[in-house]
């Protein structure tokens, strides 16, 4: 008589749910950490550097980016695009096909991209030309958008 370990359905079932569960916990528990190394390393850099963001109140992409900064209580100004005349022609002058845009000193980036924020803030202030124009850098394009 011969005794064989046959998986029944129901067992490998089991164990397939339990492999999809560790992956998606652990994958849930890489971005988690990414994201708090991305805003420690934002926080680093500030050094009385200012974020802006140029929104709508309709955004979804904005209102993300939103969540995020105050999430990680990274202090930034928001220019809304639709109420401040101000911001509007700042905003236009880059030809920006939409928003958010980021602004951090002088570097410019549609979308919202933490990473892209760390980058930016790693600039000291004294190496960014003084006085420079805005338009110096080139105006972000909807080709490069971190959007969909």
């Amino acid at each position: 008589m011969s005794t064989s370990t046959a998986h029944t359905p129901r067992g490998s079932l089991k164990s397939l749910a339990m492999i999809v569960l560790l992956v998606l916990g652990g994958t849930q528990g890489l971005s988690w950490w990414r994201d708090a190394q991305t805003a420690a390393e934002i926080k680093a850099h500030l050094r009385g550097q200012r974020i802006t963001m140029y929104s709508t109140v309709s955004c979804f992409y904005c209102a993300q980016a939103r969540d995020w900064l105050k999430r990680h209580s990274i202090p930034w100004d928001e220019c809304d695009v639709e109420r401040d005349e101000g911001c509007r022609t700042t905003f236009e002058a880059q030809g920006a096909p939409g928003t958010p845009m980021m602004r951090v000193g002088t570097h410019w980036h549609l979308g919202f991209e933490a990473g892209w924020l760390a980058e930016a803030l790693k600039t000291p202030p004294e190496k960014q030309p003084a006085k420079e124009s805005a338009q110096t850098q080139p105006s972000p394009k909807a080709e490069t958008s971190p959007r969909p």
